[in-house]
């Protein structure tokens, strides 16, 4: 029993460290307006004022908007938070 027990720490322990790995790799990615390394989904949303694309990975998200009413931005955080160019796609 201990043996399954330890397999399992060791299986969670490497699951977290390479979860934490992949998320500082692309944070710095995304920092220098590269792509995320992983993208699980990809969105682009067009209109008149600009595009906005988004690539959800494991539990973060990348963006970027390109319009015509400002300079091109990029951004990187949590995919369960909305960020401001969502908020005012949406309305």
């Amino acid at each position: 029993m201990k043996i399954v027990i330890n397999i399992l720490k060791v299986s969670i322990i490497v699951i977290l460290v390479s979860w934490m790995t992949l998320f500082v790799i692309d944070y710095f990615r995304a920092k220098g307006n590269t792509k995320p390394l992983v993208c699980l989904k990809e969105n682009t949303k067009t209109n008149a004022n600009g595009t906005y694309y988004e690539c959800i990975s494991f539990g973060y998200k990348y963006f970027e908007y390109n319009g015509s009413d400002r300079a091109p931005s990029y951004g990187f955080g949590p995919m369960f938070i909305k960020n401001e160019f969502e908020k005012n796609w949406e309305e």
